[in-house]
């Protein structure tokens, strides 16, 4: 399917706990829902990003995700892109907003995506995620160059 909207998310554990969590991840989402993507992962998301700014792909774009199950946001119109770290409690290193940033521009610019269809997970589920020390409108900022 073709992506038309993307959405963010935090793992919500500490990056001083675990400052790359893509294995921890994979684990528990393994545990959770076991659901391997084509690519060989469990992770729930397409795209997650490292405390240093590393990203790492789980999913191909337009897959299926076990991210957001409301609203039909798993289908693949949807890509999700989470973060490491827990954005109630301590805010996102420089080099993952850049990440993110370079990111969702390209994402943007490939599938025609405009900012105002870049959501948080908590747009749809009763949850803070991505923590609330991230703002929408400065993430959707982001994509305009």
């Amino acid at each position: 399917m073709k992506p038309s909207a993307i959405m963010i998310h935090h793992t919500a554990v500490s990056r001083e706990k675990n400052n790359d969590q893509f294995k921890a991840t994979n684990e528990y989402h393994k545990k959770k829902w076991n659901s391997k993507s084509s690519l060989g992962y469990y992770v729930g998301y397409h795209y997650e990003i490292a405390a240093n700014g590393r990203v790492k792909q789980a999913r191909k774009d337009g897959e299926v995700a076990v991210a957001c199950y409301q609203q039909n946001m798993n289908d693949g119109h949807c890509l999700h892109l989470c973060l490491d770290g827990d954005f109630d409690n301590e805010e996102p290193c420089p080099e993952q907003i850049y990440a993110l940033r370079d990111l969702l521009r390209k994402l943007a610019k490939k599938y025609h995506i405009k900012s105002e269809n870049i959501y948080f997970h908590r747009n749809y589920a009763k949850k803070t995620c991505p923590g609330n020390k991230m703002n929408i409108a400065f993430i959707q900022s982001l994509v305009e160059i």
